[in-house]
């Protein structure tokens, strides 16, 4: 039995949606480490996910590093990033500062810097974001049947 079309069609929408969204994601990360502005964050909140993770490597949690940046107006923006490291768990004083990328006109796209060096991991969510895309709105080819 198959499922009539027009139940497909929202599954359909959100699929390519979600591929778009992996694009714009992967892309955005890449063109702030160019024309991005730079500016100063302060840490403000470090949590560890979870526990420790299944790797071959022993002793790796993942982080969430929530961050405050001021604009050159004075208006506050928030961020936050998620990282791999080893047990060693820090807390957030307040103090610690690091280096963030921004778009000036739109700040709440913003990242640390650390996160906008191209690499392998914006070119897969771009691919995944194609993969995604392609699969969901390719056109399936009728299959002759013949008739005897």
């Amino acid at each position: 039995m198959t499922k009539p079309k027009s139940s497909k069609l929202p599954t359909r929408i959100f699929i390519t949606l979600l591929g778009f969204a992996f694009i714009v994601w992967g892309l955005a990360t890449i063109t702030l480490g160019f024309i991005g502005d730079d500016g100063t964050a302060v840490i403000t909140d470090i949590r560890r996910e979870g526990g420790e993770r299944n790797e071959v490597k022993r002793g790796s949690y993942t982080y969430n590093i929530s961050y405050t940046f001021t604009l050159p107006n004075g208006k506050s923006v928030n961020g936050f990033t998620k990282t791999v490291g080893n047990a060693i768990y820090l807390k957030a004083d307040g103090k610690s500062k690091a280096p963030v990328k921004y778009l000036s006109f739109f700040p709440y796209i913003n990242s640390l810097k650390q996160d906008t060096k191209p690499g392998f991991g914006q070119l897969i969510l771009v691919a995944v974001g194609c993969f995604l895309i392609f699969i969901m709105n390719r056109r399936k080819k009728e299959v002759a049947r013949k008739t005897e």
